[in-house]
C-alpha cells in the first residue's frame, strides 16, 4: 500500500504514449492514487499550461522529455520556471537524452531532477521507484491555495519585458554593422527600463479593483507574446546572423503579439491612483513601438516589411495619444 495519501496531478510531457502508460502504470503500483495528463509536444503542453492557469488549476509536478515532435523540453522547463504561475512546480526530466551538455542546460534553466530512460526494464523500474518516493512520497509540494493573478500579470510582464531585451542584445552581437549593433543595444536598454520600471511601481499598483475581463485579456495577450518570444528565439537559434530584413521580420512578429489597448487598459486598471505612472510607462512603450518603426521603414526596401513597420508606427502614435490624455487627467486634478 502507498504511502501518498492526497490528490495530485502531473502533466508527463512525452511522445510516446506506449512510455506515459508504463510510467503512470508503475506509479500506480508504487501507489500512485493521483491524476496523470499526457501531452505529446512542446506547443500541446504550452497550451495545456496555458489553459489551467486561466482556470487556475494548479498542477503538482511535471515530467517532460527532451526530445520532442516540435522543439525541445529544455523551452518548456525555460518557460515553467520564468512564469510566476509555474516557477515553483517541480520539473523532472524523463529522457534518452545523455549528452552532458544538455543535461547541465537542464538543470542551469531549474529542472528539479534528470532521471535516463535507459531501457525498459530492471532498471527503468528501480530509477522510477526511487524516482517516485523522492518526488511523490518525501517531498512537500507547492500548495494549491488562490494565487494573486493581477501580481502575477504584473511579474510576467516584467519578465516578458527582461527575456524581450535579452533577445534584442542577442540581434546586437549578431549586427555587424555598428549602426545596427548600437541600435540594437539601445532597444535592449529601453526594454530592460520597461522591466525595472514595472518593478519598481509594483508597490503602487491597485489590485482591488482590477476587473477579471480585463485581467484575462492581459494574460491572453501575454501568452501570444511568450509563443512569439519562444518563435523568435528559436529563429535566432538556428540563424544566429540573419540578414537585416529577416531580422526585422522577426521583429515585427513579435510587436504584432503586443496589443497596446489591452496594454493601456491595465495601465489604467493597475494604477488608477498614481497616472504619472501609468503615462511614464506608456511613453517608454511609444517610444520603442515608433523606434522600432522608424528603423525598419528607412533601413528595407521591401514593401510588405514596410507596410509593417507603418502600422507599427501608427500603433506608437495611439500610445503617445494616450500618454498625452494622462498628463491632462494629472494636471486636471485639484
Amino acid at each position: 500500500m502507498g504511502l501518498i495519501k492526497k490528490e495530485v496531478t502531473i502533466l508527463h510531457v512525452e511522445d510516446d504514449p506506449n512510455l506515459a502508460r508504463i510510467v503512470r502504470s508503475f506509479f500506480e503500483e508504487f501507489g500512485f492514487n493521483g491524476t496523470t495528463i499526457v501531452a505529446g509536444s512542446v506547443r500541446e503542453a504550452f497550451d495545456l499550461l496555458n489553459k489551467r492557469e486561466r482556470k487556475q488549476q494548479p498542477l503538482s509536478l511535471i515530467i517532460s522529455d527532451i526530445g520532442l515532435p516540435d522543439g525541445s523540453g529544455l523551452d518548456l522547463i525555460r518557460e515553467v520556471k520564468t512564469n510566476p504561475h509555474w516557477r515553483m512546480t517541480p520539473v523532472i526530466v524523463l529522457s534518452g537524452e545523455k549528452n552532458p551538455a544538455v543535461i547541465n542546460a537542464a538543470y542551469a534553466l531549474g529542472a528539479n531532477s534528470y532521471l535516463p530512460k535507459d531501457s525498459l526494464g530492471v532498471n527503468l523500474v528501480v530509477s522510477l521507484e526511487s524516482f517516485y518516493k523522492c518526488w511523490l512520497e518525501n517531498v512537500q509540494l507547492p500548495q494549491t491555495g488562490v494565487v494573486d493573478r493581477v501580481q502575477e500579470a504584473l511579474d510576467r510582464a516584467c519578465g516578458l519585458r527582461a527575456r524581450t531585451s535579452e533577445f534584442y542584445l542577442k540581434l546586437a552581437r549578431g549586427s555587424v554593422k555598428n549602426s545596427e549593433i548600437k541600435f540594437w543595444l539601445d532597444r535592449a536598454l529601453v526594454e530592460g527600463n520597461l522591466s525595472n520600471l514595472l518593478a519598481f511601481f509594483s508597490d503602487k499598483l491597485n489590485e482591488q479593483d482590477f476587473p477579471p475581463d480585463v485581467i484575462d485579456r492581459v494574460v491572453s495577450v501575454q501568452v501570444q507574446v511568450a509563443n512569439a518570444l519562444i518563435k523568435a528565439e528559436k529563429h535566432l537559434k538556428k540563424m544566429p546572423s540573419p540578414g537585416s530584413d529577416l531580422l526585422y521580420e522577426w521583429v515585427l512578429e513579435l510587436t504584432d503579439a503586443i496589443n497596446e489597448e489591452v496594454f493601456v487598459e491595465a495601465l489604467a486598471c493597475l494604477f488608477p491612483k498614481s497616472p504619472v505612472v501609468a503615462t511614464a510607462l506608456k511613453a517608454r512603450a511609444a517610444a520603442q513601438f515608433k523606434a522600432l518603426a522608424t528603423y525598419i521603414v528607412e533601413s528595407t526596401q521591401r514593401r510588405e516589411l514596410r507596410r509593417k513597420a507603418v502600422s507599427l508606427l501608427n500603433r506608437s502614435r495611439l500610445l503617445e495619444k494616450a500618454g498625452r490624455r494622462g498628463r491632462k487627467g494629472k494636471n486636471s486634478e485639484p
